[in-house]
């Protein structure tokens, strides 16, 4: 695994927000992708999210999930989702993953990689999910600290 010195930003993002057990980190990703595609409105963007730990529920994390969309929608204020003008990671390096057994090394690298060039880099990291072959790729980024 290489790291790169990149940023990621992406346009008319809407954002989901659950607390879900970790090994169920997957469903939301995928429901995003189905429920958000009709003729008119459909995805720009791979899946990205972010999985912060809760103190007192070690199996279970908030997740936020994001996903650009060709345009901006309306959005009620019960709606469970929202939508932002942009998510924006930047400045951010990052690490592709081919295997999702690899995550622990892929922020290993992040981690070693900001410490060895002066970085402070923000943690939780974010996940950015390609589908390839019928398995799941994900690039990880970290943000940046300016300053």
């Amino acid at each position: 695994m290489i790291v790169r010195e990149e940023s990621l930003v992406i346009r008319n993002v809407i954002c989901v927000e659950e607390i879900i057990p970790h090994e169920e980190w997957y469903l939301p990703a995928l429901s995003l992708r189905r429920n958000l595609v009709n003729k008119d409105i459909y995805y720009t963007s791979p899946v990205v999210f972010k999985a912060e730990e809760m103190k007192n529920e070690p199996a279970f994390g908030k997740y936020s999930y994001y996903i650009g969309l060709n345009t901006e929608v309306e959005i009620d204020d019960d709606a469970e989702f929202k939508q932002l003008e942009y998510l924006e990671i930047s400045p951010a390096i990052y690490v592709r993953c081919a295997e999702i057994d690899e995550l622990e090394e892929a922020y290993a690298l992040l981690r070693n990689y900001a410490q060895e060039n002066d970085f402070m880099i923000e943690e939780p990291f974010y996940h950015v999910c390609f589908d390839a072959f019928d398995r799941v790729i994900m690039n990880i980024y970290a943000r940046v600290k300016e300053g």
